[in-house]
């Protein structure tokens, strides 16, 4: 459903909650089979996402396929979390980096823009995760073939309203994405 008020927002309603990483690869394919958008920009609706870094994603989208806003870029940029939560995310994404190769300081920001040009590998169906691994997979699978990602510095900021959705089906699934990308790595080559 195209917004009354402006044309370029699209909202898809789903019948059901099948997962975060289902939900985008059904956005990606609308956005690819309406041809009409050469950048693509995720961010959380919640406002953790400041729409103040789009300018830096944007312009950083002339140099790379894919940008990826960061919270552990320049130090750490993340206001309102516990010490427990800010440690369980900095260690999530040094294990990523860790088992994966990935380069990248912050694997699980859905802050991110790209060239539509990658929205094939994005919506592939070598991607299995549907939780918010499907962050950490995507990103894997771009980098692996060969595509330009940059990263860019943001400040998150914890939403003031709601809740985390992660359940532990969605824990174990964030756990054991960084394994069987690695392990597809050795077996297949991908």
């Amino acid at each position: 459903m195209v917004s009354r008020d402006d044309p370029g927002v699209m909202l898809l309603r789903r019948e059901r909650k099948e997962g975060l990483g289902r939900a985008y690869r059904h956005a990606f394919g609308h956005v690819l089979e309406s041809g009409s958008w050469d950048r693509v920009f995720m961010m959380d609706a919640d406002l953790s996402h400041q729409p103040m870094h789009l300018g830096a994603l944007d312009e950083a989208l002339d140099r790379h396929s894919m940008v990826v806003g960061s919270r552990y870029l320049t130090g750490v940029s993340v206001l309102n979390w516990s010490i427990a939560r800010l440690n369980l995310s900095y260690g999530a994404n040094k294990y990523i980096r860790l088992v994966t190769g990935m380069p990248f300081t912050d694997c699980t920001s859905g802050f991110r823009g790209f060239r539509s040009g990658i929205l094939p590998v994005l919506i592939s169906s070598n991607i299995k995760a549907s939780g918010y691994a499907f962050l950490v997979e995507t990103l894997y699978d771009v980098w692996r073939s060969g595509q330009d990602i940059g990263e860019v510095p943001i400040v998150f900021v914890e939403r003031r309203e709601g809740s985390s959705k992660v359940s532990m089906q969605v824990f174990l699934e964030s756990l054991l994405t960084p394994v069987r990308l690695r392990l597809r790595r050795l077996i297949r080559g991908q």
